[in-house]
């Protein structure tokens, strides 16, 4: 409990905010730096007073005799073993922070229960949740706290808060709400439009969208004062246009026509843009972004995200590019430590919450901030000032577009650009209308394909098609659409002894994944390369001759690009064996396969780029419409809506069942990732090593349902925490099915 005191005899001058910062120093150059955020965001003056007050408020928590004995004990390095943690500094902020923004309410004539500002400060370090600080007591506050206030008051002044009450009358006021523990005023009952409600449920029911703005604002200040270079034009990208010039220059190449086009056209609020693979389309999307601040360019996988995270850092620069997605912390260590020994805190910190000026992530990370996930408040803020890229928008199935169409709706960006090879204009019609552009008549006109519809298996008889074609020196890309049918192509092929042959498929350990991507991305001729769908949006890669299953026109579109890519050679072999296996059909359903052959029958025997589109937006004409992918649309559109509702400003609690379950991006076949067995000595070692970011490396991702169907082989590693597997794999064929079984779930192998 705190006593007025005279305030020359005790000042804040020993108030430590971090082992080497003083706290008003800190809170000082926090307000600093969140005046300027909150001004290149545009907030609105409510809400930018509000930020304000945040940041001077956020840490004044750490003003008790509790927190200042634990950073002492850090500052001389004199902690040994375990100690328990110091009282928690944002539930301390609370009284503080709550009794100024009330107060300035009054002044401002604000609605009293808009607590913006005190729900940021009191969630700068934990997430707003209904049991966030139950149970703490009574807190003692250091002596020198009222002078720190009449810091505190000195900065608002500076930056034009001045309709505070004196510090006198403000101390006197707050004193008796220090008498209890600061967690009871999360339960205390205000009065808000005639009826009482706890502060918690009023926090939790503040407009998202504002309260999100200035936590946004708290988090970026603190975290840039912590920074190698604490800067906000550090968020905002300044030349864009021109670093795009010079690496368009660099190229030597004359810009196709749409490319110009997309550049006349920057001013437009939304994008359409369609072009054949390898014609510029990047680039294009890049002359339309122009001068924005802030670029978000989202994509559809890991493979896809990490090569264009490293195309645009050779564009705008290394440090104003930063990658978002599952594995980003994994690939910037891996990527980075190579470059400098240092850990690549910023890198990872403001990757994370697209707070670099040019973000690359996948869509997911996207979505999954719309559904509250952790760092929702920073991600929507920013994702909300910047133009957005929506690259290989066909690649996504109904339920997460309708996550993104509700997404969009709620939350528009300042920008956006929808782009594909095929954009068939039932998909484009549900999204906001665009400026379209397309690539010009003449780059439609490449022939790279010639299509041969086959009777038969792709397992029976295409193996023998690929041996004839690689023992012609040629390289063969086999593609079927189960992990199951890959395999065993794959042990068929191996027995006849072909040698030059590589698998990959979803259920690798990452490294192995990535030694295989870098192999067949540098093929030799008569390699054959057997997969499944992850190569269709993810490997850049180019072979003379396809063989694959019947499967949705769009999808055999994508699995086209990976063949003859640029169009230098003449139309290479495409085999597309009909007849489809039950896993096949359990996958994509037989309407849809039927569809698709149905098209794929009346296409010219060597299709140009136009003809294949086409094919695409018929499949999508009869496909849209359908009951089921409207069902889906719609459910994905509920659940985002619906978990907003819940949530209020609460980030999602994913230890609830309920709600975790909806916390996907995705539908379809969940997996998750375990150690097999014969890596788990050389995790323990890389844990020896200090290396353990390294153990996604030995990681597979497999089927839930293996959980059910194969318990035994699973247990929980409390030491290394993962769930490790005694499953079979090797390095050639992956994880296999642990024991063959009859029945549904295996089939879907």
């Amino acid at each position: 409990m705190a006593e007025p005191l005279n305030r020359t005899s005790i000042g804040s001058e020993g108030l430590l905010a971090k082992p080497d910062k003083g706290l008003v120093e800190h809170l000082a150059e926090v307000t600093a730096l969140g005046a300027e955020i909150a001004q290149r965001l545009g907030l609105p003056e409510p809400l930018r007073v509000k930020a304000l007050l945040a940041c001077a408020f956020h840490d004044i928590g750490k003003a008790t005799t509790d927190f200042q004995s634990y950073i002492q004990e850090q500052r001389k390095k004199a902690i040994r073993g375990q100690r328990k943690k110091a009282y928690p500094h944002a539930l301390a902020s609370l009284p503080f922070v709550l009794l100024a923004e009330s107060l300035l309410a009054q002044r401002y004539g604000w609605e009293r229960h808009r607590l913006e500002a005190t729900a940021a400060v009191l969630t700068h370090h934990s997430p707003l949740g209904p049991e966030l600080y139950k149970g703490f007591e009574t807190v003692a506050y250091h002596p020198g706290l009222e002078q720190v206030l009449c810091e505190v008051w000195a900065l608002l002044e500076a930056h034009g808060v001045r309709e505070l009450p004196s510090v006198e009358e403000f101390w006197r006021t707050v004193q008796p709400w220090l008498q209890n523990s600061p967690a009871a005023l999360l339960e205390a009952s205000f009065s808000v439009d005639g009826t009482n409600r706890t502060l918690r449920g009023i926090l939790q029911g503040l407009p998202p969208q504002e309260f999100a703005q200035v936590k946004a604002v708290l988090h970026l200040a603190d975290w840039l004062a912590s920074a190698r270079t604490p800067q906000p034009s550090l968020l905002f990208l300044s030349n864009g246009d021109s670093a795009l010039q010079a690496h368009v220059r660099a190229l030597n190449k004359p810009l196709r026509r749409f490319q110009s086009q997309t550049h006349q056209a920057r001013h437009a609020e939304v994008l359409w843009l369609r072009a054949p693979t390898g014609t510029g389309k990047t680039e294009a999307l890049l002359l339309w972004a122009g001068d924005t601040e802030r670029l978000l360019y989202l994509l559809p996988t890991q493979a896809t995200t990490n090569a264009m995270w490293r195309r645009l850092r050779r564009i705008y620069g290394e440090d104003a590019v930063a990658l978002a997605h599952g594995r980003a912390l994994y690939m910037l260590r891996r990527e980075l430590r190579r470059e400098s020994d240092e850990d690549p805190l910023d890198e990872r910190l403001f990757g994370s919450v697209f707070a670099r000026p040019v973000t690359v992530a996948t869509l997911d990370q996207y979505l999954l901030a719309h559904l509250h996930g952790r760092h929702w408040e920073e991600r929507r803020t920013l994702a909300r000032r910047a133009t957005v890229v929506l690259d290989e928008i066909h690649a996504y199935e109904p339920y997460t577009l309708g996550l993104l169409l509700e997404a969009l709706e709620r939350e528009p960006p300042a920008r956006l650009a929808l782009a594909s090879a095929t954009l068939p204009e039932p998909l484009l019609a549900l999204f906001p209308r665009g400026t379209l552009i397309e690539a010009e008549l003449e780059l439609w006109q490449r022939t790279r394909h010639r299509v041969e519809l086959r009777e038969g298996s792709l397992l029976e008889d295409g193996s023998e098609e690929a041996l004839r074609y690689a023992r012609e020196g040629k390289r063969v890309l086999v593609i079927a659409n189960t992990v199951r049918d890959a395999q065993a192509l794959y042990h068929k092929l191996a027995e006849w002894g072909w040698e030059n042959l590589t698998l990959l498929h979803s259920r690798f350990t990452l490294r192995d994944r990535m030694q295989k991507e870098e192999r067949v991305s540098q093929a030799e001729p008569g390699a054959i390369f057997i997969a499944t769908q992850v190569v269709e949006v993810s490997l850049d890669i180019s072979y003379e001759v396809l063989i694959t299953e019947i499967a949705p026109v769009d999808a055999l579109v994508q699995r086209m690009g990976r063949v003859n890519r640029q169009g230098e050679l003449a139309p290479a072999p495409v085999l597309i064996y009909t007849q489809w296996s039950e896993g096949t059909q359990r996958v994509y359903g037989k309407e849809l396969l039927a569809w698709s052959l149905e098209i794929l029958a009346q296409l010219p025997p060597t299709p140009t780029d136009r003809d294949l589109a086409e094919a695409t937006h018929q499949l999508y004409e009869r496909v849209v419409p359908t009951e089921e992918w409207q069902r889906e649309l719609a459910e994905g559109r509920a659940t985002l809506g619906e978990l907003q509702h819940i949530l209020g400003c609460y980030t999602i609690d994913l230890s609830d069942e309920a709600l975790r379950e909806r916390f996907t991006a995705r539908r379809g076949m969940v997996t998750v990732e375990v150690l097999p067995v014969q890596f788990v000595e050389e995790a323990y070692q890389l844990k020896e090593q200090g290396e353990l970011w390294r153990l996604p490396e030995l990681l597979v991702p497999v089927p839930i349902w293996w959980f059910r169907e194969f318990a035994g082989c699973f247990a929980p590693n409390s030491d290394l925490r993962v769930i490790q597997a005694d499953l079979p794999y090797t390095e050639a064929l992956g994880a296999a099915v642990p024991t063959r079984i009859e029945g549904s779930a295996a089939i879907l192998e």
